[in-house]
């Protein structure tokens, strides 16, 4: 997000009898325009993202600016014949960069444990160590697409992406920098014109990458790096076309068109955000900003302080220049902390201004002391051992928090450790069946735990993703998982062999399942695909999700043919995006089923909240009515039991282990119900197990 100018070091003495020099091509005066470039850019990120919760293109002129300093200092550098300096340039960048990122990340973990709720906090040390270490981008690209993280709240260190985009971008771009000027020179090329055609290049490649990714995964690309080089060698372009003895082209810009394309270059960035949809960047959106970026730079260049350089000459925006990186690191835990705290999902105007207000002086406070006092003081500041070791006394900073904070979080867990907990304290489903008293007691597992508080067996190794297609397989006997010549075994020698087929909402029953299996010598097989129902008739969108959900199915049921099971569990009805029961028509692939020589049962669909019911417990309390659903407004009497389904399939209900006669709340019998927005918490599926095992009796399946 920083830009940062690079110079070389001074030029070495020369003996006296070496021949002149030729003349110092000296670094072109600072245009004030582009600090009121880099304000105005801030100025519309905290403004979209304060009110409006959009993506402005604000960061992606940063991008281009970050490339624009960096090519340039190098191409100078080589201009006068001077080594690049790739060990003061680390130095610079490390002075530059680290100590104010760092040390707001550490603040940012004091805000965690003040303001965040519990059932974010691991999320939230694992964002802040990531992004401390600079590779923030890749760990949030990686859980924008892991279903079983879907649920994961706003990162209070979300914004850090870009900071590690830019880092990769100064380890890479130095290397291949130099890496062409040496080939060039190698082969008698010229280098400058070596170094427009390598930067051409990848700024084709990445940009055609960015529009394909944007296009089949734009949640990932958001943060993948490959997408995003092309904005850096956009500004290197820029960087070049701009050189001292190159920018005779210039003048030609003249009359009116400096100032049309610098009003055009800020018209683009102030409505940027209003008018491209967020889901377009890094592809065709991206152009927009780092175009109107390039525009204002242009203008400036031909005619500077006229036209839209008036503007950005201003204080406001010269001042706002000044702070643009502090105010970037402040401004997104002010707001996720004031989103939070007021449970709002945007900020009212009085709201947006004080977050402004707080991030402004926390912003000017923070580069008085780092980007002025620091650099002023000399520390870290003459030496390359001294910057590196002044960033590395930053990170330590970080990861000092970090790690205390893990620390307290790892005691909590500790104190509330469900496999700890007396069970006579936390009867779960047994407390609306009438069969236990509720004492008082903590409820388990604690809201901290709460995301992780699934099967592990299921979540990963025997889980088939949304866009996969090959069936996965998984054998339990005795409540553990086997496999290999123990499956075989297990397959064998059991007294029955039973199918759980489906999606994750069929996956959450698994420890209810495997006790009432465990207790009947049953051989549990295991196939579940995230996110996919049994259903015939898949939707006709064409996404993958989909695609393979359908060929998936049909390979689960000629495995499920070939095992010939005694019995398949699998849905009865569906509760998904919509806050209501449905009843997708799945007779087609119960009819399949049964030809296996298989009985089948079909569960009824447990509610889905859809808002993070122990982020929920954490703000409100787990008494409060937002917490709960009303049992109503999913479930319409008699629909389940009236369902027409063909004669083998027995229908089981089991929401009144759930539910109130009115709502589903949040915890019960000192357990919590749910992990996330939709899928029960392994502790209080196991709760169930007695109720699932005299549901499966009540219908008859598997009788002797």
């Amino acid at each position: 997000m920083s830009a940062t100018a690079t110079t070389a070091g001074p030029e070495p003495a020369r003996p006296d009898s070496a021949p002149p020099p030729a003349p110092a091509i000296t670094r072109p005066p600072r245009l004030r325009e582009i600090d009121g470039l880099r304000g105005l850019a801030i100025a519309v990120i905290a403004v979209y993202h304060i009110w409006f919760d959009r993506v402005s293109g604000g960061v992606d002129v940063f991008l281009l600016m970050s490339g624009f300093f960096i090519t340039a200092g190098f191409l100078r550098s080589a201009d006068q014949g001077r080594p690049l300096g790739l060990s003061a340039y680390a130095a610079r960048i490390v002075r530059r960069i680290f100590p104010p990122a760092l040390i707001v990340a550490a603040a940012m973990v004091l805000m965690t444990l003040l303001w965040l709720p519990r059932a974010t906090w691991d999320q939230q040390l694992g964002d802040i160590l990531a992004s401390a270490l600079y590779y923030g981008n890749w760990h949030l690209a990686a859980n924008s697409v892991d279903y079983l993280s879907s649920n994961n709240g706003a990162s209070i260190i979300q914004h850090y992406w870009s900071l590690g985009v830019q880092a990769q971008f100064y380890v890479l771009w130095p290397l291949l920098i130099a890496a062409v000027l040496w080939a060039a020179r190698r082969a008698g090329l010229s280098p400058m014109r070596a170094v427009a055609a390598v930067l051409l290049a990848v700024f084709a490649v990445s940009f055609a990458f960015a529009l394909w990714e944007t296009a089949t995964n734009q949640a990932y690309a958001y943060f993948d790096t490959r997408a995003r080089i092309w904005q850096f060698a956009a500004g290197g372009l820029l960087a070049l076309a701009l050189r001292p003895t190159a920018r005779a082209w210039t003048r030609h810009l003249r009359g009116p068109l400096p100032a049309l394309l610098g009003w055009a270059g800020v018209a683009v960035l102030v409505l940027g955000g209003a008018v491209l949809e967020s889901t377009a960047f890094p592809g065709w959106a991206a152009l927009a900003p780092v175009t109107g970026a390039a525009a204002v730079v242009l203008a400036a260049t031909a005619a500077p302080g006229t036209g839209a350089g008036r503007l950005l000459n201003t204080w406001p925006l010269q001042r706002l220049g000044d702070l643009s990186y502090t105010l970037y690191l402040w401004h997104w835990p002010i707001l996720v902390c004031y989103l939070v705290t007021t449970d709002r999902d945007t900020a009212t105007l009085g709201g947006g201004l004080a977050i402004l207000a707080v991030s402004t002086a926390l912003a000017a406070a923070t580069h008085w002391a780092l980007e002025r006092r620091l650099p002023a003081s000399g520390l870290g500041q003459k030496t390359v051992p001294g910057g590196l070791a002044l960033g590395a006394a930053a990170l330590a900073v970080t990861l000092t928090a970090v790690w205390a904070m893990s620390a307290y979080v790892s005691g909590e867990r500790d104190r509330l450790d469900p496999a700890a907990a007396d069970p006579a304290d936390h009867p779960g489903a047994a407390a609306l069946a009438g069969d236990a008293l509720v004492t008082d007691a903590d409820f388990i597992p604690s809201t901290i735990d709460a995301a992780d508080d699934r099967d592990p067996s299921l979540s990963y190794a025997c889980n088939q993703t949304m866009e996969g297609y090959e069936p996965i397989r998984c054998d339990f006997l005795g409540g553990e998982r086997v496999s290999g010549e123990e499956a075989e075994d297990a397959e064998a020698e059991a007294e029955a062999t039973v199918v759980m087929f489906g999606g994750s909402k069929i996956w959450q029953w698994l420890p209810a399942m495997a006790q009432v299996a465990a207790e009947n010598d049953w051989h549990l097989v295991t196939y579940v695909k995230n996110a996919c129902i049994p259903t015939s008739d898949q939707p006709d969108t064409g996404e993958e999700r989909y695609l393979s959900c359908d060929v998936w199915n049909d390979a689960v049921v000629d495995q499920i043919d070939r095992l010939a099971p005694d019995l398949v569990f699998t849905y009865g009805s569906r509760i998904g995006y919509e806050v209501e029961e449905t009843f997708p028509d799945y007779t087609e692939r119960y009819e399949e089923l049964l030809a296996t020589g298989a009985e089948v049962v079909a569960v009824r669909d447990t509610p889905s909240p859809r808002f993070d019911v122990p982020t929920c417990v954490d703000v409100h309390g787990a008494d409060d009515p937002e917490c709960s659903v009303d049992r109503g407004e999913y479930f319409e009497e008699g629909t389940f039991a009236d369902l027409a389904v063909p004669e083998g399939v027995a229908k089981i209900d089991l929401t009144d282990y759930i539910c109130t006669a009115v709502t589903c709340p949040p915890v019960v019998g000192n357990v919590l119900v749910y992990r996330d927005d939709a899928h029960l918490t392994n502790t209080y599926a196991a709760t169930l197990a007695p109720y699932l095992e005299a549901e499966l009796e009540a219908a008859g399946v598997l009788a002797e």
